[in-house]
């Protein structure tokens, strides 16, 4: 599958977000016939045309104006008649967590994160100027360069970020109170970085230093289902991951994912995917 990294150095000194069209980038992404990602957060807002996007093996369809995230490392195939009227922000998530010496950050954002609401936030109209205005703030100051442009660029990123996340948990009517649970955020960010080797509530329990009760307490309050159901979601996202990123044997990417022997993968696949991991790979992975 390919896989485009950012390009620090378009502007001469190293800098970690930009702002284009997706006319600009229309021939390497939109008219690839093959499933690619990225290393970088993107945002996208159309403003006017209509289309859809293969993501993670579902197809989203999107009418303008409306707004779609993708985080990193997700595969994705876009399908759109004709090139969209869309303003892209695209940055490095270090460009954000060293400036705020946050590493949960993102993670705090629904829209980059929350496996029960679509990655797409319609629009309505009053909304589209605010929003075109943050964007025209951050092109503009890119185009510009000052000693502290960088300064300045982060400030409109953040607040961009945090807008589209209150209008995001808004129209999804989620809770809005992931972003104070630092025990759900080091959850989410511990599952990304051990869900291969650790598949247990207990697991995740010890390693955030609380009992097994208290874990699915706190995932009923932030997520509205129990650890178990999230560890689940994660280990299956890993695995279609692994499926469509890889040409690894049906056989190697279950030992890399702890099952005791192929067949246990997957029964656990059909289970929750509905669809044998032979069958997805042949489905999205063409």
């Amino acid at each position: 599958m390919l896989k485009f990294h950012f390009h620090k150095y378009k502007y001469g000194k190293e800098l970690l977000v930009d702002c284009l069209k997706l006319s600009e980038i229309a021939g390497r992404s939109l008219a690839l016939k093959e499933l690619h990602a990225t290393t970088f957060y993107e945002i996208y807002f159309f403003l006017k045309g209509n289309g859809s996007i293969l993501f993670e093996g579902s197809q989203l369809d999107f009418k303008s104006p409306s707004v779609l995230f993708l985080p990193p490392s997700r595969p994705r195939q876009w399908k759109v008649p004709a090139t969209p009227d869309c303003r892209m922000v695209i940055f490095e998530g270090e460009f954000m967590e060293t400036f705020l010496k946050d590493h949960l950050f993102l993670h705090r954002l629904y829209y980059f994160g929350n496996a029960d609401s679509l990655p797409i936030l319609p629009l309505q109209s009053k909304d589209v100027s605010l929003f075109q205005h943050l964007t025209d703030s951050i092109k503009g100051e890119i185009s510009r360069q000052s000693f502290d442009s960088q300064h300045l660029l982060r400030a409109y990123l953040y607040q961009l970020l945090i807008l589209l996340n209150r209008h995001y948990a808004d129209y999804y009517a989620l809770k809005g109170n992931l972003y104070q649970n630092t025990d759900m955020l080091q959850f989410r960010d511990l599952l990304k970085k051990h869900i291969r080797e650790k598949q247990t509530v207990k697991e995740y329990a010890a390693l955030l230093g609380i009992n097994r009760n208290r874990l699915s307490q706190l995932c009923q309050e932030a997520f509205g289902k129990d650890a178990n159901t999230i560890i689940r979601n994660e280990l299956l996202q890993s695995c279609k991951d692994a499926l469509l990123a890889s040409n690894k044997t049906i056989a190697e990417i279950s030992y890399e994912h702890n099952f005791s022997a192929p067949s246990n993968f997957v029964r656990f696949f059909k289970s929750l995917a509905k669809i044998s991991p032979a069958a997805y790979r042949s489905a999205y992975a063409d």
